[in-house]
């Protein structure tokens, strides 16, 4: 099961009936919020907003809010139930910057609190922001299919990864960890905490450094 992103207009018709039998977190899930386009699939919106609760990061980090129906809503959303925290994330394109903002405060303004948006470089916009706070609770690595950018955001946060930090990287079996995936595997101080794979993802880890 995918999401409701994904679905044709005639199994879209068909889901408007039958919604109202499902229950409601497991709509949630696979909806999102209805005014608001998101990636990931149901399986790893799951896990991602488990993820958070169970563990209860204070700081977290994102690269790439794209309409913020995505990470950033179940993130947020998970931060908002446990009471405290917030997720910083970055997008370079000022339209889609622009949309989640609206976004949030149109629908979503309980979780404001929780989201820190920024338009820009990552590179520019989180240095300052990891130099004052010196480490990070929680990294979602899930840029573009380009193995070598995968590769490089993740050792621009290594020095501010502490033991106890979790990761998520996405994309788990395609091009774009083809660099990151064995240096991870290979990594004594990281410990591969739960997989995804398909057919319910297109790959989704969870590690937790030591």
């Amino acid at each position: 099961m995918k999401s409701s992103d994904n679905l044709t207009p005639r199994r879209k018709q068909i889901w408007d009936i039958v919604r109202v039998l499902v229950p409601r977190k497991m709509r949630w899930f696979f909806e999102g919020h209805p005014k608001m386009r998101g990636q990931l699939w149901y399986a790893e919106r799951k896990l991602l907003y488990e993820t958070i609760r169970t563990h209860r990061p204070k700081l977290c980090f994102e690269i790439g809010t794209w309409r913020g129906g995505g990470s950033t809503l179940f993130v947020s959303q998970a931060l908002f139930e446990n009471g405290s925290g917030m997720v910083h994330t970055v997008e370079i394109d000022k339209g889609f910057y622009d949309e989640a903002v609206s976004n949030y405060r149109t629908h979503l303004p309980h979780l404001i609190p929780h989201v820190s948006f920024h338009l820009g470089d990552f590179r520019e916009i989180y240095k300052p922001i990891l130099e004052e706070m010196k480490s990070l609770d929680f990294l979602i690595l899930d840029g573009a299919e380009d193995p070598r950018q995968t590769l490089d955001q993740y050792t621009f946060f290594l020095p501010y990864i502490k033991s106890g930090t979790v990761l998520m990287v996405h994309d788990w079996f395609t091009e774009k960890t083809t660099l990151l995936k064995p240096v991870l595997e290979n990594a004594e101080e990281w410990e591969i905490t739960n997989v995804l794979e398909p057919p319910v993802s297109v790959g989704l880890a969870i590690l937790t450094k030591k």
